[in-house]
């Protein structure tokens, strides 16, 4: 029988503190960042009111590399959190050699949370979310737009790497040592989904989180969960770079045709990567 710890308050501080922390990095580098505008900008003879007139707007041009240097900086502490509970793992007689990784898993991962993430863009495309989420529009017009390089480097890598650190790293794991399986998945795919910001974001992240985290319950290893995310967001980085996806949903028949082949190609990675 497996021994689990009972749910406690500190058991839940302990497994929600890692996101409370990247939250305030990310707050304290937006501040940093807006400060140096400011300074450059009276620096270049801009007057000090001319500067903060604007500077909502020039913050919004620069959201996704204020994105990246948020995750630069979050990797490191995060990822020593993160092997500071492996080797506790270790210690307490976990093994890898019960979870085998196979070239044949990380495929399917790939595919897989590629074709969900598909599938989960054409089912916010048809329900009214927009007309209750009123940030959506410019957090996802900031996250896509400028320099195709720093999106990529923000979106597709560094992103998803601090992401699944925080997220199935950390807080899964912790969860997973008070809570069953389904439990576990379930609340730190909420968490997921809330720490976005916005209901649509939002329920995106909580569909795509359920699956990361299931990945990790099955392997045990956060480099699928994190390779899955990464693809994920890189496909759909490229898909907007290359605006597919007004060619995939843009008519009922394209919209049909993309969700039938991503939901049936999901299923079919799913059903794999439990066979494996």
């Amino acid at each position: 029988m497996e021994i689990r710890r009972k749910v406690t308050a500190k058991g839940l501080w302990r497994s929600l503190y890692p996101v409370l922390v990247y939250m305030l990095v990310q707050v304290a580098v937006s501040i940093l960042y807006v400060m140096a505008v400011m300074a450059f900008s009276v620096l270049d003879g801009e007057s000090p009111v001319e500067a903060a007139a604007s500077i909502m707007d020039r913050y919004m041009d620069s959201t996704i590399t204020v994105v990246l240097l948020a995750a630069a900086v979050s990797i490191p502490l995060f990822a020593w959190l993160y092997s500071c509970d492996r080797k506790k793992k270790l210690m307490a007689g976990f093994q890898e050699d019960w979870f085998p990784l196979t070239e044949w898993i990380l495929l399917w991962s790939v595919i897989g949370t590629a074709a969900l993430a598909l599938f989960c863009n054409g089912l916010i495309n048809i329900l009214p979310l927009a007309l209750w989420s009123d940030s959506y529009e410019e957090i996802s017009e900031a996250l896509y737009s400028g320099n195709i390089w720093i999106q990529i480097a923000a979106v597709a890598f560094f992103g998803p790497a601090v992401e699944e650190l925080v997220m199935r790293g950390l807080m899964y794991q912790r969860f997973r040592a008070m809570m069953r399986p389904a439990a576990a998945v379930f609340w730190s795919a909420l968490v997921f989904g809330v720490f976005h910001g916005n209901l649509i974001q939002g329920i995106y992240a909580f569909l795509m989180g359920l699956f990361l985290a299931w990945m990790m319950e099955c392997t045990q290893r956060l480099f699928v969960p994190m390779l899955g995310h990464m693809s994920a967001n890189l496909f759909v980085v490229i898909l907007e770079e290359r605006e597919l996806l007004e060619l995939f949903y843009g008519s009922v028949t394209g919209f049909l045709g993309t969700m039938a082949i991503s939901g049936i190609v999901f299923l079919w990675s799913f059903m794999k990567l439990r066979e494996r």
